[in-house]
């Protein structure tokens, strides 16, 4: 039987690995080379804005549609809704401003893609894990994107 305290540090021992490696991207596998699928994705920043491109973009990646519009407009809606916070949830899209059709993918520890539709804007957070990460929307909503308020 393992213990919390035990798992505790197993999962403390592999997340300092994965923090320290240089080398890592896509999904993180088991010793049998399967994933999660649920988790354990790496991406750069510049990753996850190109992600958040292609779905500001409604599927449309250099001309070519690759993802239907019809699936980024169904997966970025409410799904579902977690009642205690009131926060809405579509697939795997934190659903965040129906009227800006703002919605966001967290990660784990603060990993953020924010599209904001109306002002036709993609922002992307990464940083290493950190338990209880402060609310990214918030300094998103309220100190990024007023950076950008007068740009046309």
């Amino acid at each position: 039987m393992i213990t919390f305290r035990h798992s505790y540090v197993i999962i403390y021992k592999e997340q300092i690995k994965f923090n320290k490696a240089t080398n890592i991207s896509g999904w993180a596998t088991d010793k049998m080379g399967i994933n999660t699928g649920g988790w354990g994705l790496t991406l750069t920043p510049s990753d996850m804005a190109k992600i958040g491109q292609l779905y500001l973009n409604s599927g449309v990646w250099d001309g070519k549609q690759i993802i239907s519009a019809r699936w980024i407009e169904e997966s970025t809606q409410e799904h579902s809704r977690w009642e205690k916070n009131n926060l809405l949830y579509g697939y795997l899209w934190w659903v965040i401003d129906d009227k800006e059709h703002t919605y966001a993918a967290m990660g784990d520890g603060g990993n953020v893609i924010y599209i904001n539709a109306k002002r036709n804007m993609v922002i992307s957070i990464a940083s290493l894990f950190k338990q209880n990460a402060k609310d990214r929307i918030e300094l998103i909503r309220e100190h990024i994107e007023p950076i950008f308020e007068d740009c046309k």
